[in-house]
């Protein structure tokens, strides 16, 4: 009796042990190949809102807003580009903004978002819209039906250009 309730646990309990094993042995080998992926994947967009960049430089700064994940400079002072994590009404949203060294948008970009399609897609066709604006965003609306979205969004630029001014000194108002 004692065989038969003792014998399963410990079968189950080497499965267990030899899959747990094999899990972190296939982690292990692809853990390295996902991040080398994710790094070019992260390349490829700096170089699409900042296509004259010829490289970049991954900037630390104190004081930055929440919502800014990293920052990097361009290696030929052709601008700044903020990583973005702000939440709209579909929850969080990765965004990239360009500054160009005026106090001007060079490009956005939305990374990632879970926004409900339909609804909230005309806040991101909108990007365009950005090029060229400065810290006070002058013509850019939020979109009606997707207020919570565009406003999120919205934010997250002026977050970009706070720190903008941030690394810049104070120099840019």
């Amino acid at each position: 009796m004692k065989k038969d309730f003792v014998m399963p646990i410990l079968v189950l309990g080497l499965i267990c042990l030899l899959m747990t094993g094999a899990l972190v042995a296939v982690n292990t080998v692809t853990q390295p190949v996902i991040r080398e992926a994710a790094a070019q994947r992260a390349d490829t967009a700096r170089k699409e809102v900042i296509p004259q960049a010829d490289g970049f430089v991954l900037l630390e700064a104190d004081g930055l807003p929440k919502s800014i994940k990293e920052i990097y400079g361009t290696n030929n002072d052709t601008g700044y580009i903020f990583v973005i994590e702000t939440v709209g009404y579909g929850g969080e949203m990765t965004l990239m903004c360009a500054i160009g060294p005026d106090g001007t948008i060079i490009k956005t970009m939305t990374l990632a978002e879970m926004e409900t399609k339909g609804i909230a897609t005309p806040v991101f066709d909108m990007e365009s819209d950005y090029i060229g604006k400065d810290r006070n965003l002058e013509g850019i609306d939020t979109v009606s039906g997707a207020t919570i979205t565009s406003k999120a969004y919205m934010g997250g630029v002026r977050d970009a250009f706070e720190a903008f001014e941030l690394i810049m000194g104070g120099l840019m108002l």
